[in-house]
C-alpha cells in the first residue's frame, strides 16, 4: 500500500484531545493550531463528534461556530464528523436518534463545510442504512463504523462489513476502540473484510490502550488498508490513536509506501511542539505511552472511557486493583445483557464497576446508563439481562424516537441547529450557548497561574489583602479596602 493511496485522517481535535486532555481543548486552542494541522496535509481532519459537541456546550462554547471557523482555517482539507444514533443523556424519547433528526444533523454539518461523516450505531445496521442514504443525497462521503469486538469471529465481522457496504457506505472503517487487535488477528481478519467489501475502501481506527496499535498499524498498511486515523504526538498514544510522526518515520525506516519527505516530518514536528507547548501551559498531562497490560482484554473499555477510568482508579488509590476492576466490568456487562463496549454503554458499565470496587454493595445504586441498558432502551442486546435486575428497574414504556416535528413543537422558536443539539446532548435550545464574536475566540497564551493572578488583580480592590498559597505558587496582593 503506497502512501499516496493511504488516507491519513487526523483526529487530534476529537478522539485525541478527549482521550489525552479529558476534552479540555477549547475552541480558541483548536483555532490556534488548525492551520498547523492542515499544513501536515492529512486527507481529512475530524472536527466534531458527539463527545466534542457535549464538551463545547458544557463549556459555554457554540459547536456549530467551531466547525465554521475550523472550515475557514483548513482550506482544501476535507472535514469529517462522527454522528452517533445512540445518545447518553437519558432524556425520554431521545435514546435513539431518528432518521429524520439524523438527516437534520447531517444537513447542519454539510452546510458548515463537513464533507465526510462516520455514522455509528453498535446495535443496528438497519438503523444506519437510511442515514447512509440521506447522507448520500446531501453529497456527503459516508464512512460506516464497523466496531471490532474480540468475541466476534472473522466471519461475523465480514458479514457486517458486507451489510454496511450493501447499505450504501462509501467506505467502511474497522474501529478497534479498546486497542485489542494483534498482528496475528489482522492476518486473517483484513483479508476476510476485503473479500466481503469488494471495491468498497477499508479504513482503520486503532486505540493504544495495550500499546500494540503502532505495530498493528504498520502491519495493516503492509497487508493493505485504504485509510488510517492518527493524531499528533501530544494527543496520541495512551487511550488515543497512533502518533502520525512516529508512524511516518517508521514507514520511512522500513521503506514501506512512497517516500516520506523531510519537509513533511518537519511540519509534523513543529505541530507536535506547538501542541506540547499548549499542554504544558494549561497543565494537560504529557502524552506518555501506556505499557502493555492484559486488563483491556477483559474490560474492553473504549479510549476516552478507559482514560477516565484509569484517572478515577488512580485518584481513589485503587490502581493496584486494575484487574479486579476489569473483571467487575466483565461481570456488570454480562448481567445487563452483554451490550457492545462502546457508547452509550461502556461509560455506565465502568462507573457501576468502580462503585462496586470502592466497596458499595453490588447494585445498591444503579447508574442511569446501566438502568437504560437493563430496560433495553436502545434496543435488544446479544446477551440475557439478569432477571432480578430487570424486575428491579422495571420495564420502559415504548416511546418512539423524537421526530423533527415533535422537537419543533416543544421548542417553536429554536433553529434546526439548536434542535440537533437538544437531541444529541440533551440541552434545551434556551440553555445552549450563543456564538460569541470572533475576537472572543482569540487564543491568549496564559498559564493557569497567570490567569489566576489576573482574576485576583481584578478583585484586589475589594479586599484589604489577598493571599494564595499552593504548590509552586505564592501570590500576595494588597487591596485598597480595610
Amino acid at each position: 500500500m503506497s502512501e499516496s493511496v493511504l488516507r491519513y485522517t487526523d483526529v487530534s481535535l476529537t478522539d485525541g484531545q478527549s482521550a489525552r486532555w479529558a476534552g479540555g481543548m477549547t475552541t480558541p486552542m483548536m483555532l490556534a493550531v488548525a492551520n498547523r494541522l492542515a499544513a501536515a496535509h492529512p486527507s481529512a481532519i475530524e472536527v466534531a463528534s458527539p463527545a466534542t459537541l457535549q464538551q463545547c456546550v458544557a463549556r459555554g462554547e457554540n459547536p456549530w461556530q467551531r466547525i465554521e471557523l475550523l472550515r475557514e482555517r483548513c482550506p482544501g482539507i476535507a472535514l469529517r464528523a462522527a454522528v452517533s444514533l445512540l445518545t447518553e443523556h437519558g432524556q425520554r424519547g431521545c435514546d435513539v436518534v431518528s432518521t429524520e433528526v439524523a438527516t437534520l444533523w447531517l444537513r447542519e454539518l454539510a452546510q458548515r463545510g463537513v464533507s465526510e461523516i462516520v455514522p455509528t450505531d453498535p446495535l443496528s445496521i438497519e438503523r444506519i442504512a437510511p442515514v447512509l442514504k440521506a447522507a448520500k443525497a446531501l453529497g456527503l462521503t459516508t464512512i460506516a463504523a464497523l466496531p471490532f469486538a474480540q468475541e466476534s469471529s472473522d466471519d461475523d465481522l465480514q458479514a457486517q462489513a458486507t451489510a454496511l457496504a450493501g447499505a450504501g457506505a462509501s467506505r467502511v472503517m474497522l474501529r478497534d476502540e479498546a486497542g485489542l487487535l494483534t498482528t496475528d488477528r489482522l492476518a486473517t481478519l483484513l483479508p476476510a473484510l476485503r473479500a466481503g467489501l469488494g471495491a468498497t475502501p477499508l479504513d482503520l481506527h486503532l486505540r493504544c490502550q495495550t500499546a500494540l496499535a503502532p505495530m498493528v498499524a504498520l502491519e495493516a498498511i503492509r497487508i493493505g488498508i485504504d485509510g488510517l486515523d492518527t493524531a499528533f504526538a501530544p494527543l496520541a498514544n495512551g487511550a488515543s490513536v497512533p502518533a502520525l510522526g512516529t508512524l511516518l518515520k517508521s514507514l520511512r525506516l522500513l521503506a514501506m509506501g512512497s517516500p516520506v519527505s523531510e519537509q513533511r516530518l518537519h511540519t509534523v514536528r513543529e505541530t507536535d511542539a506547538l501542541l506540547a507547548e499548549i499542554a504544558d501551559r494549561h497543565g494537560f498531562a504529557p502524552a506518555h505511552a501506556w505499557v502493555f497490560d492484559l486488563a483491556p482484554y477483559a474490560h474492553q473499555l473504549p479510549g476516552d472511557v478507559a482514560a477516565l477510568s484509569m484517572q478515577r482508579l488512580a485518584a481513589s488509590g485503587l490502581m493496584h486493583k486494575l484487574h479486579a476492576f476489569a473483571n467487575e466490568c466483565v461481570r456488570v456487562r454480562t448481567e445487563i445483557g452483554a451490550p457492545p463496549m462502546l457508547a452509550p454503554f461502556a461509560g455506565a458499565i465502568a462507573e457501576q464497576a468502580l462503585l462496586h470496587l470502592q466497596g458499595m454493595p453490588r447494585y445498591a445504586e444503579i447508574r442511569p446508563g446501566v438502568r437504560r441498558a437493563l430496560q433495553q432502551a436502545y434496543g435488544a442486546t446479544s446477551g440475557t439481562v439478569d432477571a432480578r435486575l430487570a424486575k428491579r428497574v422495571g420495564a420502559l414504556p415504548k416511546t418512539p424516537a423524537a421526530s423533527v416535528a415533535a422537537l419543533g413543537s416543544a421548542h417553536p422558536e429554536a433553529s434546526d441547529a439548536a434542535l440537533v443539539i437538544a437531541q444529541a446532548c440533551g440541552v434545551p435550545p434556551e440553555a445552549q450557548p450563543a456564538a460569541p464574536s470572533p475576537d472572543a475566540l482569540r487564543y491568549v497564551s496564559t498559564t493557569p497561574a497567570e490567569a489566576l493572578l489576573a482574576g485576583l488583580t481584578a478583585r484586589a480592590a475589594r479586599y484589604a489583602q489577598l493571599e494564595v498559597q499552593g504548590p509552586g505558587v505564592s501570590i500576595q496582593l494588597q487591596g485598597t479596602e480595610g
